[in-house]
């Protein structure tokens, strides 16, 4: 796995004429989750974590693509030390980006995501998440990028699902098992909406 250094803007100036009002109705928090109508290999069975989305864009990082490099192949010069800890890297999306890191620790965050998850992305913050080998934690390369009102015009298209995310769906399941999960607990949550009730619950075969 070649490892991305570089970075590119995310959004492009907002467009007031979208269809969403995106103040009114962010995804930022909430996962993105790929249906079997997209198709497009980066993205097939794909769960994204939305770390932000308004009117200039939106940003995430895929949460189920573990790589087959780990944290001791980061170049030394990336973080200014050598680790050799065996931490599976995950590919966050196809856009070139930072090293990012998901975690639970509250004093080496640079911002908090969602309760109980925060986003590291300064250098020296990173390596001492990396050198005390935090735990739960989930270590990321480039993201997933939209500019404005792309997003919503591939929800057009049916491309994508959304849930609420919360710490277990970023730190809990297994890769394998997160799509499928999610994929359940989105659809039961789009069935209580159309039928106008309040407590389904997330295993819609527990009724």
């Amino acid at each position: 796995m070649k490892l991305a250094r570089g970075s590119h803007p995310v959004g492009v100036p907002g467009n007031p004429l979208a269809r969403w009002s995106l103040a009114m109705n962010s995804l930022k928090g909430h996962l993105l989750i790929a249906t079997p109508e997209l198709i497009v290999p980066v993205f097939t069975r794909t769960v994204i974590l939305m770390i932000d989305h308004n009117a200039d864009g939106a940003m995430g990082v895929i949460l189920n693509r573990p790589t087959d490099a780990t944290t001791s192949d980061l170049p030394s010069e990336v973080l200014g030390a050598d680790f050799d800890w065996q931490k599976p890297l995950h590919l966050g999306g196809p856009v070139s980006g930072p090293l990012m890191i998901l975690h639970a620790n509250a004093e080496l965050a640079d911002r908090e995501v969602l309760p109980g998850v925060y986003l590291t992305l300064e250098a020296e913050k990173a390596r001492d998440l990396l050198i005390s080998r935090a735990e739960p934690s989930l270590i990321v390369v480039n993201y997933s990028g939209w500019s404005a009102g792309q997003l919503e015009s591939e929800f057009d298209r049916d491309s994508w699902l959304t849930l609420p995310a919360n710490a277990d769906h970023v730190f809990g399941t297994s890769d394998d098992d997160l799509w499928t999960s999610v994929v359940g607990q989105a659809s039961a949550r789009k069935l209580s909406d159309f039928l106008g009730l309040r407590h389904v619950p997330l295993d819609p075969t527990m009724n």
